[in-house]
């Protein structure tokens, strides 16, 4: 090939990174499985192209090599699951793809050699992550390691809640360190980065570096005497690089607000009900204030012989119940199924302003009842069933199904519009106005979570453990009219596996004869 061809043929195939069409890989378990699927072809066709060309190359050997070992010493056998479902290894998938491939097409001189190898990444062209991806996979495992306050030192050695993976290399720990610094964590990145700094032999990242970094978070911290002794640190290790200095100065009179102490108690209970969700598997669901209530069987008013096994586990304000069974294995595969192409990133706000944010990292895609699948309008209908409630459109919302991949998660929020009553008229979001706000949710588990995942209450101290085909359902508002605050609910970061939900939300318009208002302000 003519080099002015080579030139083109590099420039056409790396518009595969440059032209990404589909945003947040890493938010996704379904996104990073097809990722992983793709990938191992693409390791096949490197092969192929390695074995037919006869060329000794170093370089590609080594990538290919790399790879190689990530299928295969890493999980005995080739395990497509074990790649997506360990964050660790999701980590290190979607860093190859946004550094060691990248590498490989630098190499890229032949068309046709190179012909399989190009087939193998067009097939991913949609799926192949960028920068924002590795610095969200970084920061899902900083969440992790935070809410379930997972061993820094295991983490370092490739274990994750029991699984073996390959370790961390001290360059990965120090780049999940800086990412604690820029979210404002300076404790975990101290963590760290005081674990990192003997982990490699030789070290990977140099000691001014780290030290800078050290010398950063005391100063976030407010501890201008330790910032002052690794300062100097990194002065008598590198006395000419005045980029230390110049990222310590503006701290040192920095005037951040202080913490809001409820939202640092409610993340405290949050953080503290994931953990013993993700770890007690001898219960679907745990309250403090169980009152252990008995379970029964709820005749169905539309399905004959149909009977809905339902265990209250708190009762009054806002009355969680669990429904067992609620779907069957058929039932759940079909929605996932239904929703796997559909799905993008999930958004945070309102309909009249809604935005991408970390404090909801995961896909989502709407299954109107009027579609062609009719599962949909009779999983509606059995909804209506168990509730009593109205659920047609529009009080009735689409049914929206969530799928959460590596740390995905959702932090304590309320499914109901808390500004509500602050609206003027005319400023009002229109499906408000038109339907009144959410009164209540019925959420459904699709799968069951390896660990990880839990659905938690941080005001009444309850956790649920997704069981697959189970379903959940409460209200966000009290029959006297008010907002229920103890409906405040959050989704804990996914720490192995995956996790998949649906959910139905059920507006207060149309539910005059269904839910009767109280008569007193204290009705709940």
């Amino acid at each position: 090939m003519k080099p002015g061809c080579v030139w083109l043929y590099c420039a056409l195939v790396m518009n595969l990174w440059i032209e990404k069409t589909l945003e947040d890989v890493f938010a996704s378990s379904s996104h990073l499985r097809i990722l992983a699927s793709g990938e191992e072809n693409i390791r096949l066709a490197l092969r192929h192209y390695i074995s037919e060309e006869k060329r000794k190359l170093e370089t590609l050997q080594s990538l290919y090599e790399e790879v190689k070992t990530a299928y295969a010493s890493e999980f005995g056998e080739v395990e497509i699951r074990s790649v997506f479902e360990n964050p660790l290894n999701a980590y290190r998938l979607i860093k190859r793809f946004t550094t060691t491939w990248k590498e490989v097409w630098k190499f890229a001189s032949d068309f046709a050699a190179f012909r399989d190898f190009e087939s193998a990444l067009g097939t991913l062209h949609d799926f192949i992550p960028n920068d924002d991806d590795i610095e969200g996979s970084k920061l899902s495992l900083l969440r992790l390691q935070m809410t379930y306050d997972l061993s820094i030192k295991d983490l370092l050695e490739g274990q994750v809640a029991g699984r073996q993976s390959l370790p961390l290399s001290q360059r990965e720990a120090f780049e999940t360190a800086l990412v604690g610094l820029d979210i404002g964590k300076p404790d975990a990145a101290l963590e760290w980065l005081e674990k990192a700094r003997s982990h490699d032999v030789p070290p990977l990242v140099s000691s001014a570096e780290t030290l800078g970094a050290m010398a950063t978070a005391y100063a976030m911290k407010g501890d201008y005497l330790k910032a002052a002794d690794s300062i100097r640190e990194v002065i008598t290790l590198d006395p000419n690089n005045p980029d230390h200095l110049r990222r310590i100065l503006p701290l040192l009179t920095d005037k951040r607000p202080k913490p809001d102490s409820e939202r640092e108690r409610v993340q405290s209970t949050y953080r503290s009900l994931c953990r013993q969700g993700a770890f007690d598997t001898n219960s679907s669901y745990w309250a403090q204030d169980s009152e252990h209530l008995s379970c029964y069987l709820q005749r169905s008013k539309l399905t004959p012989f149909l009977r809905f096994k339902v265990e209250p586990i708190i009762s009054g304000s806002p009355g969680v119940r669990l429904i067992h069974d609620f779907l069957n294995d058929k039932e759940s595969l079909r929605l996932k199924s239904s929703s796997v192409h559909l799905i993008s990133r999930a958004k945070v706000g309102t309909t009249l302003e809604s935005y991408v944010s970390n404090m909801r990292v995961g896909k989502i895609a709407w299954l109107d009842d009027q579609s062609p699948d009719p599962l949909i309008l009779r999983i509606s209908r059995r909804i209506s069933d168990v509730t009593g409630l109205n659920t047609t459109h529009p009080t009735g919302e689409k049914l929206q199904t969530s799928n959460y991949g590596m740390g995905g998660h959702y932090e304590p929020h309320y499914d109901h519009d808390h500004n509500r009553y602050n609206y003027r008229k005319d400023k009002m979001p229109p499906d408000i106005a038109s339907n009144g706000d959410r009164i209540a949710t019925f959420m459904i588990y699709l799968n069951d979570v390896e660990a990880g995942g839990a659905t938690v209450f941080p005001r009444l101290n309850l956790w649920t453990r997704p069981v697959k085909n189970a379903a959940i359902f409460w209200y966000n508002y009290k029959q006297s009219g008010d907002m229920d605050p103890n409906s405040l609910h959050a989704g804990c970061p996914v720490l192995l596996g995956e996790k998949w939900v649906a959910n139905k939300w059920i507006r207060e318009y149309g539910q005059e004869f269904h839910r009767r208002c109280g008569l007193t302000q204290d009705d709940s």
